[in-house]
């Protein structure tokens, strides 16, 4: 059974149990990782899961002068059909890196821009493995920093979109040919509406890159707003269209900003996890001194999984296992990896779920 007749096969009341797994084994070789990280860079090489990255909060989590820490252990682990994962650490970023794009593509991954204690980074690297060691090597630079952006392959050409390029929340749209490695990065027309940081996004077959959710940070004197709705561009004609924004199994809008997208053929992404739109909102606009200490079902993160195709959206299913801020996916041929992420601000999960094949 493909991944696409197994996600599309599963139901909107399907329970946890029936349609999640819940795997044992997380990263412990750098000191704090084993907590969990969130924003973490992740793919598949080899049919092996890798990641790389992430940061988390590991020493007194939620106290006011906790300090976010980076990593840079770039980890992989086979896959199987039990719910056992060994990650070996295979090598290491040249520095701590998350918050930016991981796209896997030509049995490789491209682990794109980012940021760390230091600042915002601009660089690309590629990982491919060599004896079952990560090998480095680099892509063309951006032309600007860029973290908190999303992105998404389409066809032979990387695209990276939104986030905060050199400082600044940002429509842009950066794409490289990766046939034409040589003509770097070139802008091609910002997306419409407002700037949107932490989107999500994905393809429409060979020429088409679509992104939903992200928000617009304060600025000017004005408060900070959420996009719940979508955008297309296609390469064809160079013009970007609105789409519909998700909806929840009640029909209501659903915000995915946050959340986390891959794509299961050229044609169909998958998305999940991401904050809800209210509570978040009024975190960023009037923020409360007792903002951290709720528990975590207060801060309602996004449970359901959503599939978006040419005939719109479709929620597969919906749990609580799944609702993570900042996580991670990737695919191999035994399914489906939700990677770490946030189960409320500043509190990781080493939890990583599975979409198994039935």
């Amino acid at each position: 059974m493909t991944m696409i007749t197994l996600l599309t096969g599963l139901g909107a009341n399907a329970s946890d149990t029936d349609s999640l797994m819940l795997m044992r084994g997380f990263p412990t070789d750098e000191v704090g990782i084993e907590h969990g990280v969130s924003a973490c860079y992740a793919g598949s090489i080899d049919n092996q899961l890798i990641m790389a990255g992430g940061c988390n909060f590991p020493v007194n989590t939620l106290a006011p002068d906790s300090k976010k820490v980076y990593y840079s252990g770039i980890y992989a682990t086979r896959t199987d059909e039990g719910n056992q994962l060994c990650w070996k650490q295979i090598g290491s970023l040249p520095e701590p890196l998350a918050y930016g794009v991981a796209i896997t593509c030509d049995n490789s991954m491209v682990i794109i821009g980012g940021m760390n204690n230091d600042g915002s980074c601009g660089k690309v690297y590629h990982v491919s493995l060599v004896d079952g060691k990560a090998q480095l090597s680099t892509l063309p630079s951006l032309p600007c920093t860029a973290d908190n952006m999303t992105g998404a392959l389409v066809g032979r050409h990387l695209y990276v979109a939104g986030g905060v390029m050199d400082g600044k929340a940002s429509n842009r749209v950066l794409r490289l040919d990766l046939d034409n490695l040589s003509a770097g990065w070139m802008d091609v027309k910002p997306f419409p509406g407002i700037v949107r940081v932490q989107p999500v996004a994905g393809s429409m077959g060979e020429k088409r890159f679509c992104l939903f959710g992200g928000f617009a940070p304060a600025a000017n004197g004005e408060e900070a707003k959420l996009a719940i709705d979508g955008c297309i561009y296609d390469e064809t004609t160079d013009e970007w269209q609105l789409l519909e924004e998700p909806k929840d199994d009640k029909g209501e809008p659903l915000f995915v900003g946050g959340g986390t997208a891959i794509n299961l053929n050229e044609d169909q992404f998958l998305v999940m996890g991401g904050v809800n739109k209210d509570v978040f909102l009024s975190a960023v606009n009037h923020p409360q001194p007792d903002y951290l200490i709720h528990p975590i079902e207060w801060y309602r993160f996004n449970p359901y999984t959503l599939l978006y195709s040419k005939d719109g959206w479709k929620v597969l299913c919906k749990s609580h296992e799944t609702a993570r801020a900042g996580a991670a996916l990737a695919q191999t041929q035994h399914g489906l990896y939700v990677i770490g992420g946030e189960l409320k601000p500043r509190v990781r999960s080493n939890k990583i779920v599975k979409y198994p094949k039935r």
